[in-house]
C-alpha cells in the first residue's frame, strides 16, 4: 500500500511538472524561452512548430495526474511518463553530443529528464510484476481495479 502512495505521488509530480512546462510553452513561449537564453523571433510558423508539441504535452500531464485516483491507469501512466521525459532527455543528450553544451538550465532539465524516465521505467515494471504476480494469485484485485 506505501509503495502505492510512492507511485500516485511520483506520477501526480510527473504530470504536474509536464503541465507546467506544457502551459509555460503554449502560453508564454518567449518568456519560457528566454529563461534559457534563447530568443524567439516573431515567426507565426515558428510558433506553432512550439506551441503544438505543448498541448500534447498538457495532455499528456492531464492523463497523468488524473491516473493517481485510479490505479488501473496508474501503469499506462507510468509509460507514459517514461517516454515523454525519456524522449526529451535523449534528444538533449543526443544534441549535447552533436552540437556541444547548451546552457546550464537545459544540462540540469536533461539530467531530470532522464532521471524521471528510469524512476518511471523501475515503478512501471515493480508494477507490471505485481500486478501480474497478484492477478495470477487471485489474492487481490487492488491492482485490477
Amino acid at each position: 500500500m506505501m509503495e502505492h502512495l510512492l507511485i500516485r505521488t511520483f506520477v501526480g509530480a510527473a504530470g504536474g511538472l509536464l503541465m507546467a512546462v506544457g502551459t509555460g510553452l503554449l502560453f508564454q513561449p518567449h518568456d519560457f524561452y528566454a529563461a534559457n537564453d534563447i530568443i524567439l523571433a516573431d515567426n507565426p510558423s515558428l510558433m506553432s512548430e512550439i506551441r503544438a508539441p505543448a498541448a500534447l504535452l498538457m495532455v499528456s500531464a492531464t492523463f497523468m495526474m488524473s491516473s493517481v485516483g485510479r490505479i488501473r491507469f496508474l501503469q499506462p501512466a507510468l509509460a507514459l511518463i517514461a517516454v515523454i521525459y525519456g524522449s526529451y532527455g535523449s534528444a538533449r543528450l543526443l544534441s549535447l553530443i552533436l552540437d556541444g553544451t547548451p546552457s546550464q538550465s537545459l544540462v540540469q532539465a536533461m539530467v531530470l529528464e532522464l532521471a524521471i524516465a528510469n524512476l518511471a521505467a523501475i515503478a512501471w515494471l515493480r508494477f507490471r510484476s505485481a500486478s501480474s504476480q497478484y492477478s495470477n494469485a487471485g489474492k487481490c484485485k487492488t491492482f485490477q481495479e
